[in-house]
């Protein structure tokens, strides 16, 4: 079956002033991102200083075929002695973005005390929590 160049042009031109295009788009998208998700995994403690452990790195790698974007830390159960201080069974929950975007098979580093603020040079004699990392879905 053969069909006139006119009318297909003018098909064409119709549903991309319907958005169909877009919505095409959009919907093939959404079916990646679900089929391959951004995977977050923990690849290695990185110490920066020997010492002062307060400057130690998490290192965080993106093994999924999408990006992650912003990913977030929460840490609950936590257990810390700086100092003079002692904290027992505190979380943190919904902190800042740890990191911005994360692609494929890129790599970046995180605080070992993720949502602390410590001054340079601190250092931490006891420190445990469990780290939860969560990526955020725009859609």
């Amino acid at each position: 079956m053969e069909i006139d160049q006119q009318t297909l042009q003018f098909s064409i031109m119709i549903f991309k002033f319907l958005g169909i295009g877009t919505i095409g788009g959009f919907i093939a998208l959404y079916s990646a991102w679900l089929a391959f998700p951004p995977e977050i995994i923990i690849e290695g403690i990185i110490d920066k200083s020997k010492s002062f452990n307060s400057e130690s790195k998490i290192k965080v790698k993106n093994t999924g075929r999408l990006p992650a974007l912003s990913v977030k830390a929460d840490a609950e159960k936590i257990c810390a002695k700086i100092g003079g201080m002692t904290m027992q069974d505190c979380g943190i929950k919904n902190g800042p973005d740890v990191i911005g975007r994360l692609t494929h098979n890129e790599t970046s580093e995180i605080s070992i005390r993720p949502g602390i603020a410590l001054g340079q040079g601190m250092k931490i004699s006891e420190f445990s929590y469990e780290l939860t990392l969560k990526k955020i879905s725009t859609f």
